[in-house]
């Protein structure tokens, strides 16, 4: 009923009341793999990924712009996300490995020691968030979903202390201990006094012990939340992040009767990735019926690459082709993600083919469209290219940094940083102290290393590469022998 009269009130609010600032949403999907969708960004045909059931985007690249070559900033969550947030390249901030309970989440590693960085992750203060941007300029700010931007028990741990007015089911939580409401989104408890676990997920228990799922109830928050906003007339900043399609790998039932002919882990996959569309279709439609749709500027996107190696149906590695590897991986599968614009000032049914957009691009270009201002440390505006839909004539530089160690069995889950010029991308592992070089535009698989060949690609990429971590204060590995410091330069003999 409350809802019913809101729409009534917008309903009879004369236009020249309603906000004239454009409302922005960000719709953020976890572990989303490229081809984790029913377009196929640029390829001439899906090589994976044609039972996927994603309509909903369709319509909105339909009425917007898609971007070919989105890419995340970082192969994991937590580096990406903040990366989202601020405009930084994980390199400058030392949050560069996925948090959980300010402990160090690297694997051992045998030869070099890893650096040091802020498993605390992301804390008030640290730098200015893009809420915080919105909310000045009179923005109603909510975040939705996951967010897992700092350490459980610190203050980034509650997206409240990072410019959001509200939080709903928001923590520091990286994925959910279940996806049923049946188990009140939680594992279960010996005791029904027992603490949260730290992946319960919290704000939700209107829903505890109702037959939903996850992002079903995330989106029920979400419309009272949209149709609140709007009856208050002030323009609204959305944060909605899915926990789908993370693991656990746990079926939307109503929805496997769509995809029987799969195995069950995939089937169940499918399920969670239609679940997230239906997401999108059902903000979309609410925005619709308070007549905000025209005036709202939709983002979608991923926050790393696919899970490949490990929790799929079907054999390891092959999730993301024609991309190598995925999530956490040197290589494109783990971070090449989905991206579509749609909403005031973007071109309609446009493709960005040639120029990419990162993670660290949409803190400025998401403000830009807004009419707002807000610079990056390490990204850019794409305003001009999104508006137009004309390839950008600007030289692109972009620098991933991960010096960690995901583990697994997966190609290129090793520590590393990388750097793409243009076509050419250039990859050093730290442990083998070895370059790699690819020509994108002629080898999106990565599978000719053209090192030996092209010395004088690798030679100023290179060059780059370290001048851009030194830039940024990176930190770097160490020999375990020697305690002596490793960095990515043609002859990386420790320092």
């Amino acid at each position: 009923m409350v809802g019913l009269a809101l729409l009534l009130a917008l309903a009879s609010t004369p236009p020249s009341l309603q906000a004239s600032k454009p409302n922005v949403v960000l719709f953020l999907v976890d572990d989303l793999g490229w081809q984790d969708t029913s377009l196929a960004f640029g390829l001439r045909e899906k090589l994976v990924g044609r039972h996927f059931r994603t309509p909903n985007l369709e319509a909105l690249a339909a009425r917007g712009v898609t971007v070919n070559q989105g890419y995340a900033s970082c192969p994991v969550c937590t580096p990406s996300r903040v990366a989202l947030l601020t405009g930084q390249n994980p390199a400058r901030n030392h949050i560069t490995n996925w948090v959980y309970d300010g402990k160090d989440t690297d694997g051992p590693h045998p030869e070099i020691t890893l650096p040091d960085w802020r498993a605390v992750g992301f804390q008030p203060g640290d730098a200015p968030t893009l809420p915080e941007v919105f909310r000045k300029a009179g923005y109603h700010t909510v975040q939705v979903g996951k967010a897992h931007f700092g350490a459980s028990d610190t203050g980034g741990a509650d997206p409240k202390h990072l410019g959001f007015d509200r939080s709903i089911g928001g923590s520091a939580a990286g994925s959910p201990n279940s996806y049923y409401g049946l188990n009140n989104f939680a594992r279960p408890k010996k005791n029904p006094e027992d603490l949260p676990a730290h992946n319960d997920i919290p704000d939700l228990q209107a829903y505890h012990g109702k037959d939903i799922y996850l992002e079903e109830a995330l989106t029920a928050e979400t419309r009272k939340e949209i149709l609140k906003t709007a009856a208050e007339h002030k323009p609204l900043f959305l944060w909605f992040a899915t926990y789908a399609v993370h693991t656990p790998i746990q079926a939307n039932k109503k929805y496997l009767p769509h995809y029987s002919m799969l195995d069950p882990i995939e089937a169940a996959y499918a399920t969670m990735v239609e679940t997230y569309d239906v997401a999108l279709g059902a903000l979309v439609k609410t925005l619709k019926e308070t007549g905000q749709l025209e005036n709202t500027v939709i983002v979608f996107t991923g926050d790393n690459g696919g899970l490949s190696e490990v929790a799929r149906g079907g054999l390891p590695n092959l999730h993301n082709l024609p991309l190598k590897s995925g999530k956490g991986s040197a290589y494109e599968g783990g971070t090449r993600v989905p991206m579509v614009f749609a909403g005031p000032g973007v071109s309609a049914g446009k493709t960005l083919a040639k120029t990419w957009i990162t993670g660290a691009d949409l803190f400025s270009t998401m403000a830009d469209l807004a009419g707002l201002r807000a610079d990056a440390f390490d990204g850019r505006s794409f305003k001009t290219e999104v508006s137009s839909g004309t390839e950008t004539k600007a030289e692109q530089v972009t620098v991933w940094h991960y010096p960690h160690n995901r583990g697994g069995g997966g190609p290129g889950l090793q520590p590393f940083s990388s750097i793409r010029v243009g076509s050419f991308k250039a990859i050093f592992f730290y442990a083998e102290r070895r370059w790699e070089l690819y020509n994108l535009d002629a080898d999106l698989g990565e599978t000719r290393d053209l090192s030996l060949r092209r010395k004088d690609k690798l030679t100023e990429l290179a060059g780059r590469l370290i001048a851009e971590l030194e830039s940024m204060g990176a930190q770097f590995p160490t020999e375990k022998a020697t305690g002596k410091m490793i960095k990515p330069t043609l002859q990386p003999s420790a320092q």
